[in-house]
This record gives structure tokens, sequence and C-alpha cells, in this order.
């Protein structure tokens, strides 16, 4: 599977949920870091290897307000 060289995490009650982003649309739920030590190390690792990391929390946050 091919995916964008993208990577979003929403902070939930145990941690932070990752999602990736495949070429054909969609995203899929990728790995969930339990404390702020993986994501800090997560975050670097994109970094590193040319990933964009985004914080969606907020963004998340607003659309169930909406959907409610």
């Amino acid at each position: 599977m091919r995916v964008f060289k993208q990577v979003s995490y929403v902070q939930i009650q145990t941690g932070w949920q990752t999602y990736i982003f495949p070429v054909y649309g969609g995203f899929m739920r990728y790995k969930l870091l339990k404390t702020r030590t993986e994501l800090e190390q997560a975050k670097e690792n994109c970094v590193r290897q040319g990933w964009k990391m985004t914080n969606a929390t907020s963004l998340v946050n607003k659309m169930n307000k909406i959907a409610r």
C-alpha cells in the first residue's frame, strides 16, 4: 500500500491515536502512543524521515461539536 508522507494524531483518554493517509484516499488508524515521550519520539522520527506530522485534536473536537 502506498501512503502520503503524512501522519496526524488525535489526543484521546489513553494517549494519542495516529493516522496515516493512503494515496487512494481516506485514512487508516496506525498506532496508539501511550506516553508523551512516545509522541515526541514519533514527531522526531517523522521529521527526520521527511514526513509531515499534524496535531488534529482541535479540528476533530470542532467537528464533533458541529455533528452533535
